[in-house]
Formats: structure tokens, C-alpha cells, sequence
């Protein structure tokens, strides 16, 4: 079995609140790649989690110009499976999220991927 390593640049950008529990906001992160069309994973760093979606400039399209990143779009998904979330909250959220896509454009990788950090929620 082959093992390697590598140097990793990490560089933070602006950040959102969360605004609902972080179980909540992957589910949304993943929910949000699929409705992209694009893949998603997620990994935990000691107290962080990432998510990872394949093609963050695809994701970010679809955040600020598709009518379907809404709060009741994403409440009625998130509760297809099973999950409750206040839609007053996912609608802050959301449009805060909508309000950053410029600024996180900036941390798309040199292979397209995006990766969002979930720490302090």
C-alpha cells in the first residue's frame, strides 16, 4: 500500500455564520453540489468538518443567479429527508451565502474544487 503527503496552501477567506446547527449546513452543502451537478464530500480535521464539492464554480453560479437557492426550495429538500430547519434562519443564511459568492470565488482551487470549512457554529 502506497502512503504519500503533501503541503497543502490553505488560505481563509470571509466567512458566514452559520445560523443553523452544523449536521444542518452539510446537508445543505451537499444538497446544494447535487442541485449544481457536481460532486461533494465531506472530511473532519479534529474540531473542524470540510466539505468539499468538486466544482465550486459551478456551485457558486448556481448560488447567485439560480431562482432555486432559496429557503423553500432547500426547506422542503432538507425535509424529504428528514431533517427540520427553521426557514426564517436557512432564509438568513442563504442570502448571506448569495451576498459572499463574489468574495469566495477567490477560493476555488487550481483543479475547480471548493472547499467550505464548518468550525465554530
Amino acid at each position: 500500500m502506497s502512503q504519500s503527503f503533501r503541503a497543502v496552501k490553505e488560505i481563509w477567506n470571509v466567512h458566514s455564520s452559520c445560523f443553523i446547527e452544523p449536521e444542518k449546513l452539510i446537508v445543505l452543502l451537499h444538497d446544494l453540489a447535487a442541485r449544481a451537478g457536481t460532486a461533494s464530500d465531506e472530511h473532519e480535521y479534529g474540531d473542524n468538518k470540510a466539505v468539499w464539492l468538486e466544482d465550486g464554480k459551478k456551485v457558486l453560479d448556481y448560488m447567485e443567479a439560480d431562482e432555486r437557492f432559496n429557503a423553500a426550495s432547500f426547506k422542503d429538500s432538507m425535509e424529504e429527508q428528514g431533517i427540520v430547519v427553521d426557514k426564517n434562519d436557512l432564509a438568513t443564511l442563504i442570502d448571506n451565502m448569495r451576498s459572499l459568492v463574489k468574495q469566495w470565488r477567490s477560493s476555488i482551487g487550481e483543479r475547480g474544487e471548493l472547499v467550505f470549512y464548518i468550525d465554530a457554529c
